[in-house]
Parts: C-alpha cells; sequence; structure tokens
C-alpha cells in the first residue's frame, strides 16, 4: 500500500488522501487468484482509509470489485470512502457499499451498463468534455502542475492531485512583504537557538506580530490558568519549538489568494513535519532546519516569491539551499522521497526509504505527520 497522497477540493481545501495500491501488485494477485492474500490487502487499505477519515476529509482508492465483493463485513466500510472499481460490480455490491455511504466510480469506459456512477476517473485532457456521462461528479489525478489543477477544479470535477512541485517559480514572482521576512527571520533564529533576549527584541519590533503572539497565548487552551502580558513571558510559557511552529503556521497564510492556497498551505506544514520527525530519527542534529527546508518547498508558491527570495529570507543552511536549488547535497534525498510518496512511486519511495529506517516507517512518520 501506497502513501497518503493529498487530493484537493473545488474549494481549495484539503479535501482527503489518494491511498495507492500497486498495479503490478493488484495484476498478480488477480492473476493468481489469491483470494487470502487479496482479502487482507484489501483489509488494509480499507483500515488506512478510515483511519483518515474526519470531517471534511475523504479517503479515496482503487480496489477490484471481485475484492471488495469479498469484503463482507461492513464495518470494514465507511461514510466518506471514494472507490474506484472495475466493470464485473454487481448490482448488489453497488446497493450495499452505496448503503454503507461508499462513493463508487469508474473509469468512463468501464462503467457497468446498469449502473450510474457517483463519479467517473478522466484524465486532465478530458475533465471538461461534457459529451460523455453528462452530469456525473468527476476525479482528475493527473494534472500538470498547481496552476493547471486550479484550473481544472470546477464543476463537475470534485476532486483533483497534481504531480508534487519544488520550489516551482510562479508566473510573476512578487517581492516578499516586510511581514513575511520578518517571520521568516525570526524562524531562523529559533532554529540557530539564538539568546532569548534577542528573540524578544525581534517579536517587539513588530507591533502586529507581538500582538497576534498574545491573543494567541492568552486564547482559551493555549496558556490555561493565566493572563500573559508580557511577550517575555509569552516565548517562556510558548517554548521555542512551539513558538516556530506558530510562526510556520502564520507565514504560510500571508501569501496571496489563490484557488488551492488551504490545501498547499497544508502540504507545507505537512511536509515540514516529516521532514523533521526523519531527521529526528536519522539522528540529525539540524532536524529545525530540515523543518523550515519542508516549509521552504512551496513557500514560493504560496507567498508567489521567487525562489532566491524564500530562500535567502529564512538564512537555511548551505545543505537544505543546495537540495532546493539543485536537488544535490547531503539533504537531496529527503525531497527525494517525498515527491516518490506524493507522486505514489512506491518502488522509488521504498529504496529512498532505507536510510530513514524502511518505508514501513516513513508511512508511520507521514501520517503522523498529516495527523
Amino acid at each position: 500500500m501506497g502513501a497518503r497522497r493529498p487530493l484537493v477540493g473545488a474549494d481549495g481545501a484539503l479535501a482527503g488522501f489518494e491511498f495507492t495500491v500497486s498495479p503490478q501488485l493488484v495484476a498478480r494477485l488477480l492473476s493468481q487468484s489469491t483470494a487470502t492474500a487479496a482479502l487482507a490487502l484489501t483489509a488494509n487499505v480499507l483500515a488506512a482509509m478510515r483511519m483518515a477519515l474526519g470531517p471534511g476529509r475523504q479517503a479515496y482508492s482503487e480496489l477490484p470489485a471481485a475484492w471488495l465483493e469479498q469484503t463482507t463485513d461492513d464495518q470494514a466500510f465507511a461514510p466518506g470512502m471514494v472507490l474506484l472499481t472495475t466493470a464485473d460490480a454487481s448490482q448488489a455490491l453497488v446497493k450495499r457499499l452505496r448503503g454503507l455511504g461508499v462513493r463508487l466510480g469508474w473509469r468512463p469506459e468501464q462503467v457497468p451498463a446498469d449502473v450510474r456512477p457517483d463519479f467517473v476517473l478522466v484524465p486532465a485532457d478530458q475533465a471538461g468534455d461534457a459529451s460523455h456521462l453528462p452530469g456525473v461528479p468527476r476525479v482528475v489525478l493527473d494534472a500538470a502542475d498547481v496552476d493547471d489543477m486550479e484550473r481544472l477544479l470546477k464543476p463537475p470535477v470534485f476532486m483533483a492531485a497534481c504531480a508534487p512541485v519544488f520550489t516551482t517559480e510562479p508566473a510573476s514572482a512578487q517581492a516578499l512583504s516586510p511581514q513575511a521576512r520578518h517571520l521568516m527571520s525570526l524562524m531562523a533564529r529559533l532554529v540557530r537557538d539564538d539568546d532569548q533576549a534577542a528573540l524578544v527584541a525581534d517579536i517587539k519590533a513588530d507591533a502586529s506580530l507581538a500582538l497576534r503572539l498574545l491573543q494567541y497565548m492568552n486564547s482559551a487552551g493555549a496558556s490555561p490558568g493565566r493572563s500573559l502580558e508580557s511577550i517575555e513571558d509569552a516565548v517562556m510559557v510558548l517554548g521555542r519549538n512551539a513558538l516556530y511552529r506558530w510562526c510556520a503556521h502564520l507565514l504560510v497564510r500571508m501569501g496571496p489568494s489563490r484557488p488551492s492556497a488551504s490545501a498547499l498551505q497544508s502540504l507545507a506544514l505537512a511536509r515540514a513535519r516529516l521532514f523533521e520527525s526523519l531527521a529526528l530519527g536519522r539522528g540529525e542534529p539540524a532536524s529545525g532546519s530540515l523543518y523550515l527546508m519542508g516549509l521552504a518547498s512551496l513557500l514560493p508558491l504560496l507567498l508567489r516569491s521567487s525562489v532566491g527570495d524564500a530562500l535567502s529570507a529564512l538564512h537555511l543552511p548551505a545543505a537544505a539551499q543546495q537540495a532546493l536549488r539543485d536537488g544535490q547535497g547531503p539533504w537531496a534525498d529527503y525531497l527525494s522521497l517525498v515527491q516518490a510518496l506524493e507522486r505514489a512511486d512506491m518502488q522509488a519511495a521504498k529504496a529512498l526509504a532505507e536510510p530513514f529506517g524502511g518505508l514501513e516507517r516513513v508511512l508511520a512518520e507521514s501520517a503522523n505527520s498529516w495527523r
């Protein structure tokens, strides 16, 4: 089973995740008629999908109808599951799964004659073709890039994905705002473990940032049982790790509006957390810099800035800049690994995951990062 690949909804927010199964494995199990192995694999996929469900979250996968027929436990399925299946699905299976809240779809050429699909999976170049199955919602998983995906995300397309992008230059780069530069400088200070007095002075230099921090710390749950009146107290109570996470959340929301901004923000924060956790597991002393590198891999798209501006404002170490600019150096394998995971290339991911403790551990860390 593959990693979670983020899917974007028509509203531009993170709609859920795709759980991929190796096509080679599916073909082998179907050709060998290995019912026990197929049933176990189906159970694993459905269990992973159930864990990813939540308010506003869907889980998508492709499984043969024969395997779904063999899964007789209704509790294996749940509302929010979106399943692409094969042409041999029986009316009884369709009725049963729809009754359990599952949306069923097919490729256009595989739709059973006696069934109206809940959706069809179409290639990006056919997303706007209304001549076939008009009115049926569509899923597109092969958008060329973020701009192409945003162009496609309109009815009847309700969910889409694109190939992962790394520090892609926006069509027209904008200068970073002073607020964004200040926040990126503060994050670099936090990662370098600068003196706390210097951190406090840096925050106080931006009245808006200082006010936001105090409002956050005095909100319900952030500092229970006490009211904080100074930046010194807020920094001390929050701690460095929580402070740079708070800064990261602010930073990714500072960019100009774009249709998929919400989903890109989620992806940037998940990448940052994954890089950091993999670095900690690897014994990398600069795990905070790896967090920033994960964040930086999407900042040009989020902030509509040039790659150079985003990297220089974060004051990233040479290893991070080399990885992001050239795809080389000691940290390039982090980028290569997450790229393989996000394009569901599990063969490449398995090899790239070995230095990080193996694919199973990497997939677990990926799931934790999204949570």
